[in-house]
């Protein structure tokens, strides 16, 4: 198999761990604990995962940058417009959602929804002839997602909560392109589809704050003489949660 498809099968080793630990039974204890000297000394609290009941949402916020490792548009000109020789394969990403619990006991399953806003205002890229010769432009894009699907979701203790999702994901595009004779622009919808992971520390706030990483790989008719923006690879972002 080819590296880049094993790149996005990386996101899917935490769905594998929590499907294990969800059925890993409990260890045994290795000895017995030395009986207390009064009851005040017996009644500690023990640690226990926190409280999130079915229906209850947990929202979601984050930003980041999108890493991807293909960006490019076959267009009706010169040539194809290359993104990751120039600066259209690094966008600001900001966005959040929530997650919804359905069910599950030690491993919790649900349905999450998402939106996010991805831009990038003239940035380099370049028109890559049938000769192989480049030439710069300048190019303003912005992409609008919608993406969400079903999700698991653990708790390590008290204080961190793994989880994992995949899904379709929709997505609108505005582009434009200046420079050298060759000025552009077009707008529309496409689609593609989506996993991602992510692992929350619970600060003293009921506030869960974390890391999450995102595979996408989706195709967007652009109208026009422009053909389709073709984006893939991964998005990594700081995320803030809260309702548990």
């Amino acid at each position: 198999m080819p590296l880049p498809m094993l790149r996005p099968l990386v996101l899917l080793v935490p769905l594998v761990f929590l499907l294990q630990l969800a059925t890993a039974a409990p260890a045994a204890s290795q000895a017995a604990p030395t009986p207390p000297k009064s009851l005040e000394e017996y009644s500690i609290p023990s640690r226990t995962a926190p409280q999130w009941h079915i229906g209850q949402p947990l929202m979601q916020g984050f930003f980041g940058a999108s890493l991807f490792e293909r960006v490019e548009i076959d267009t009706d000109g010169p040539g194809e417009v290359d993104g990751d020789r120039g600066e259209l394969d690094e966008l600001p990403v900001i966005g959040g959602g929530g997650q919804w619990r359905l069910g599950g006991e030690r491993l919790d399953l649900g349905l999450e929804g998402l939106m996010s806003l991805a831009w990038r205002g003239d940035a380099e890229a370049f028109v890559v002839g049938g000769g192989g010769a480049a030439v710069a432009v300048d190019v303003d894009v912005f992409v609008f997602e919608l993406f969400g699907g079903p999700f698991a979701s653990v708790f390590l203790g008290e204080k961190l909560r793994l989880y994992g999702a995949a899904g379709p994901l929709m997505q609108w595009a505005d582009y434009s392109q200046s420079g050298n004779g060759l000025g552009d622009d077009g707008s529309g919808f496409g689609v593609g589809w989506y996993a991602r992971t992510g692992l929350e520390f619970a600060l003293p706030s009921r506030t869960w704050l974390g890391f999450g990483a995102r595979w996408s790989d989706s195709s967007i008719d652009l109208g026009g003489s422009l053909g389709d923006l073709e984006l893939e690879g991964l998005q990594l972002a700081l995320t803030v949660s809260r309702g548990i």
